[in-house]
Formats: C-alpha cells, sequence, structure tokens
C-alpha cells in the first residue's frame, strides 16, 4: 500500500510530448496530478480546470486528472463535498498532487414532536393540526393538483357533449383515432399500475401485521375481516386508507371482545 502511495505521488507529472499550439503561439503542455482528501485517499469526480487553456477534466476512481495546460498556469478544483481550491503549476513539477478539506454545510433547525408510540398516534396528531401548508402556498405559488390529467388523456371531457358542440372536428379525432386511443388507455393502464401498487403494499401481510401486531391464524383471519369490510379503493389517499384500517382494526377489537 505504502508503494502504491509513493508511485502515485510521484509517478505523475507532464507529458511535454503532447504539446499542442494555441491561440498567440503559445505551447500547452499535457499536465497529469492526483487529488487526494485529508487523509490521503483519492478522490474520484472532482472537476479541475486549467484557467490558461479552459480546458477541463475529471478526476477517475484513483483521483487523477489529465489535461492541457500552459507554463506556470492555474487550477482550480471543484468538489461538491470538498471546499473549492486552487494552485498554481510548473509544467516541471515531477510530482503534482493536491490535498482538498472537507466541506460541512450548516443544516436549518430540527424540531421533534411528541406523537406518541404508534402510527395512529400520528394519524390523530395529524387529525388535530390539521394539514400543513406547504412552501409553494406561503410563496403563493399555483397549486398542484395531483387529479390534474391533460386534456387529450381526459376521457370524460373528450366524450363530453360540450368538447362535441365546440370542437366536433377534434372530437372525431380524439374518439375515433386508434392511436389517441391507444395513448389514453396506456396512460390510465399506468396510472391505476402506480396507484395498486401503492394500495397493495399497504395491505400488504407484513405491514398489517405491523399495525396490529397479528401472527399467524389470527392474522389471516382479520385481513379476511379487513377485505369483507373495505370500502377504500387504490383510488383513496393513503391518509384515508389507513384512518379506514385502523378503524377498522378497532372494531374488530371490540367484536372479538364482545363475542368472548
Amino acid at each position: 500500500m505504502l508503494f502504491k502511495r509513493l508511485f502515485l505521488i510521484l509517478g505523475f507529472s507532464i507529458v511535454p510530448m503532447c504539446s499542442i499550439y494555441a491561440q498567440n503561439d503559445k505551447l500547452a503542455y499535457l499536465f497529469t496530478g492526483v487529488v487526494y482528501d485529508e487523509f490521503f485517499a483519492p478522490l474520484p469526480y472532482t472537476h479541475v480546470m486549467a484557467k490558461g487553456t479552459g480546458i477541463g477534466d475529471v478526476t477517475d476512481s484513483l483521483g487523477i486528472f489529465s489535461l492541457y495546460v500552459r507554463k506556470n498556469d492555474q487550477l482550480l478544483f471543484y468538489n461538491i463535498s470538498y471546499k473549492d481550491d486552487a494552485a498554481f503549476i510548473s509544467i516541471e513539477n515531477k510530482g503534482f498532487y493536491i490535498k482538498l478539506k472537507k466541506r460541512y454545510y450548516l443544516l436549518k433547525e430540527a424540531r421533534v414532536y411528541n406523537w406518541g408510540s404508534t402510527y395512529g398516534d400520528f394519524l390523530e396528531e395529524v387529525r388535530s393540526k390539521g394539514e400543513p401548508v406547504s412552501e409553494g402556498e406561503k410563496l403563493g405559488l399555483p397549486a398542484q393538483d395531483p387529479d390534474y390529467i391533460p386534456f387529450n388523456l381526459d376521457e370524460k371531457k373528450l366524450k363530453s357533449v360540450g368538447f362535441l358542440l365546440s370542437s366536433p372536428v377534434s372530437f372525431f379525432y380524439y374518439n375515433l383515432n386508434k392511436r389517441e386511443k391507444s395513448i389514453r388507455k396506456a396512460y390510465q393502464l399506468e396510472k391505476d399500475k402506480v396507484l395498486i401498487e401503492k394500495f397493495d403494499k399497504i395491505l400488504s401481510e407484513d405491514n398489517i401485521s405491523y399495525i396490529t401486531e397479528l401472527t399467524g391464524d389470527e392474522l389471516e383471519t382479520f385481513i379476511i375481516y379487513l377485505n369483507a369490510k373495505l370500502v377504500c379503493t387504490y383510488h383513496c389517499s393513503e391518509l384515508l386508507l389507513l384512518t379506514e384500517i385502523y378503524d377498522l382494526w378497532r372494531r374488530y377489537q371490540l367484536d372479538n371482545a364482545i363475542i368472548q
């Protein structure tokens, strides 16, 4: 390992045989070096820019970069996790390397609220506090509608009488054209697929077991009860679906207590 580090530090230097001519007949030389962190670990994905030639490179997995420079050029180093740095180089330098210092970002204050120990406690807290105001609403930006459907994909609007009367040509085009009908069908299938996957995940055996702490035959019995009583479909919001699951779980517990 020590030999490898010495090789990296001392083994990379300028390569004068690849010199090229730039503006004003100034020579540019291919220059190679290594970027390390404070512990001499190679830093990949670091952007390196030569001010003299305006040419840049990105370090590889070993922290090595290679780019054309001019004599006594200045290199600029940028890495999102480390502080920006700059260094003047000399084409006579036979073992160039640079160490970048770690960058630390200040985070905003985080607050921890006492919402109890279960997800049911969390839901009760959300209901009591109401729906939180988003940053967009605070700034007065237009609200985004999660149920928005583009007009050319909205089956109800395209088949409405109002659309027929206002744009009869477009009405027949969208409703008779096979390509447009296929696009709408694919859009609806994809939209429903995402909702169904989300719905099935919430009603999965593992999630219901986590909510109720039931296992084995008891869990299977409750899932049968839940599927028979559940009103929500995959079109319901996650909050509404979870609220109904918890309500049915409480009702199931009361029914069993009465029977016993």
